[in-house]
């Protein structure tokens, strides 16, 4: 029997298959054994539910007919002579002793004198059995059979369905004096049944069997019950041959089902667990060749990859490293497995802390590697923790010497460049502004527009090369900075007059406590920023906007929002926003021109002071915001 991905011989499928019939051969049997037992103790607990109610409904009916029986026989010791209160306290009493009982008549030569209670039967006193037909034929057959009998259900003259006891009774001398009447109320009976089968969770139907044995339609239930030939109980009823019939409950299909899908399911599992085994067997001869073979191509990738790898215990001890690591540290290979991972580091370098506390995703870092002979070289350090329980971790190790000499000679050559444009830039612009002026002589309105053009673009290459020198600044370090106390409200007030007057437009200044707004900045630093926001805002927005400048103090910081009602950064652009040299790639980026260092720089210089730059979309606009530690006031 083959499953879904596992390879087996010919002789497993078949030993298999020869195990999978027998085994369900085997459940089979046990269905069936359980079958029978299960449909034999259900027809032992109905047959016992059913004597159970039988014998209370048997208790149920004959105790108002003994109580009949008993009368009838008082009359009989009377020869018939009652007096009517006696009469009528004796009827009293009878009623009283059974709860059934509806009325009891006594009916001296066939008609009804005496009845109890009155009320309710009035319609049945003097009633004269022989002016019956339907009910007569078959008290005349009991007079004359001198018998008892029960019937019903019949329909009463005073309304309702009743069974009906009547008893004939004979004087010593054997002459007929008359019958007594017991009126069995039919209701109570139903609803006792049908209360009792329902407790018992019995489906029942009752009827009777005649003198002759022919049985009639069932009173009581369906009458289907006793053509299929379901349990069937005689009763011990007084005056009357009845039968119970009980339908036969079917065996509980659930818990057959669920024994064959238990059966089934062990089957299934010794099957799968059986070819699961064999298959194993087989393919773990296929697999020691491929695991081999998987072991050496893996071993060849480690040892031949540019980076050196290492992996190391909880302790720090080198467990393993592949051929470039012993090439870029200059170790022979049996030298390093056993050492400490520190002795890659420069003793000047402190991060083992910061490693042993990293335990998330990949952590990359540059630090101080040394060379076996003692010479330390640019490093760059993978950190990645295995997951085997936090049991070793893995490095990767790059030489970055050669990567790190030529960023040094980029920054040199971008530092060379911008100081020698900055002097012939600033003789041309000033050569320019001294023309512009007419120090030269008057000029054209078409000279003034050529000089306007040149001058512009001139300072434009002015602000790149300033840019440039701060990011070679900021990028070496070389930058100083120097915190102190700076009131944010005295540094953005001159800016917003210097730029609205020089370039005509409505700056407004929107404040929500009083001053001052104290933060820990440096306040050169502090107004080039501010000066970068407030001029990208104004330069990507309409003329005829106004640009908001808003100051709010936060619990430990300021914040500065600088709103313009512009068309906004796409949101594609948005994650470059921050970087060097990135612009938006639409219309308005092109027609203002720009560096695309504004935002990276002042980004980097916001975060120098301890602060926070960001960017939010609005509805109407954009708005760039600063947040400052805040200063004790």
């Amino acid at each position: 029997m083959p499953f879904p991905n596992f390879v087996l011989g010919k002789r497993q499928q078949l030993l298999l298959i020869l195990l999978g019939l027998l085994l369900v051969i085997g459940v089979e049997t046990v269905l069936h054994n359980e079958q029978q037992r299960l449909r034999n103790a259900t027809l032992q607990q109905q047959l016992t539910a059913g004597d159970q109610l039988r014998v209370r409904l048997e208790k149920e009916l004959n105790i108002p007919l003994y109580l009949t029986a008993s009368l009838a026989s008082y009359l009989s010791a009377k020869h018939g002579q009652l007096e009517a209160n006696e009469l009528k306290m004796l009827l009293a009493g009878l009623v009283r002793q059974s709860p059934h009982i509806r009325n009891i008549g006594i009916a001296p030569a066939n008609r009804i004198s005496y009845i109890y209670p009155e009320q309710g039967n009035e319609q049945a006193l003097n009633l004269y059995y022989p002016d019956l037909p339907a009910q007569w034929p078959a008290i005349e057959a009991m007079i004359a059979r001198r018998e008892a009998r029960l019937s019903g259900p019949i329909e009463l003259v005073q309304g309702g369905r009743a069974f009906i006891y009547r008893y004939p009774i004979f004087l010593e001398d054997d002459s007929y004096w008359g019958i007594v009447s017991t009126v069995v109320n039919i209701e109570q009976i139903w609803q006792l049944l049908t209360s009792t089968a329902a407790e018992l969770d019995l489906d029942i139907a009752l009827r009777e069997v005649s003198t002759l044995g022919e049985p009639a339609v069932s009173f009581f239930g369906d009458n289907q019950i006793f053509s299929e030939r379901h349990l069937t109980l005689n009763m011990a009823i007084r005056g009357a041959e009845w039968q119970m019939a009980i339908r036969e409950a079917g065996i509980p299909g659930s818990r057959l089902l669920l024994l064959r899908l238990s059966l089934y399911s062990t089957v299934l599992l010794f099957l799968y667990l059986l070819s699961r085994l064999l298959a194993t067997v087989y393919r773990l001869q296929q697999s020691r060749s491929a695991l081999t073979e998987s072991e050496q191509r893996l071993r060849s990738i480690h040892d031949n990859v540019l980076d050196g790898i290492i992996t190391i215990d909880q302790q720090g001890i080198i467990q393993t490293a592949n051929h470039a690591c012993y090439r870029i540290f200059g170790y022979t290979p049996p030298a390093l497995v056993g050492q400490h991972w520190r002795t890659l580091l420069s003793s000047s370098e402190n991060i083992e802390q910061h490693f042993d506390t990293t335990t998330d995703g990949p952590v990359e870092y540059e630090c101080q590697g040394q060379r076996a002979d003692g010479h330390p070289f640019e490093l760059l350090l993978f950190h990645t923790p295995l997951p085997q329980q936090n049991l070793y971790k893995l490095f990767v190790l790059r030489d970055i010497t050669a990567r790190k000499r030529t960023e040094r000679l980029q920054n040199d050559f971008v530092a060379t460049v911008s100081h020698e444009l900055r002097t012939p830039l600033t003789a041309i612009n000033g050569a320019l502004g001294l023309a512009m002026n007419s120090v030269l002589g008057p000029l054209t309105e078409q000279q003034l527009k050529m000089l306007h053009i040149a001058q512009q673009n001139c300072r434009q290459l002015h602000q790149l090369v300033n840019d440039l020198l701060d990011f070679e600044k900021l990028s070496s370090g070389k930058m100083a900075f120097k915190r102190e106390v700076v009131d944010l409200l005295v540094v953005v007030q001159p800016l917003i007059l210097q730029l609205s007057t020089s370039q005509q437009r409505a700056i407004t200044l929107e404040a929500e406590t009083t001053p001052p707004y104290l933060v820990i900045a440096d306040e050169v630093r502090l107004r080039q920023v501010c000066s970068n926001l407030l001029s990208n805002a104004l330069k990507f927005s309409d003329k005829n906007s106004t640009v908001t400048i808003r100051l709010q103090r936060l619990p430990q910081q300021v914040l500065l929002q600088v709103i313009d009602e512009g068309k906004g950064v796409p949101a594609a652009f948005e994650p470059m926003l921050f970087q060097r040299f990135a612009q938006a790639d639409n219309q308005s980026s092109r027609a203002q021109g720009g560096t695309g260092l504004g935002l990276a720089i002042s980004k980097e210089l916001t975060e120098k002071m301890q602060g926070e730059i960001g960017y939010q979309r609005l509805p109407n606009g954009s708005c760039f915001y600063i947040k400052l530690p805040a200063a004790s006031i």
